[in-house]
């Protein structure tokens, strides 16, 4: 995913559990993990770890969800609401 599709993706209102889907599909050698999603949020968005990392506590490491993904969803656009716009 490119830096402007990535934040085309985040910030035209897809929820985590999509952008997750858009990463988990990209060609990479290794399985999605929380802290290459963490990086990419970063690198490709411009949102720092810090925003990002208590979303984490709703998965196990595998990024299976533990909880219901609609919690994650509405963390997510709260998260999204605190930042500054592109």
């Amino acid at each position: 995913m490119s830096d402007n599709e990535g934040r085309a993706l985040v910030f035209g209102g897809a929820t985590f559990m999509e952008v997750l889907k858009r990463l988990a599909q990209q060609e990479h050698p290794e399985p999605l993990r929380p802290m290459r999603v963490l990086w990419i949020l970063q690198q490709e968005c411009g949102i720092s770890f810090a925003e990002t990392r208590e979303l984490f506590g709703y998965f196990e490491p595998d990024m299976t969800p533990t909880v219901d993904t609609n919690l994650i969803n509405e963390h997510w656009r709260t998260i999204l609401s605190g930042l500054p716009q592109p």
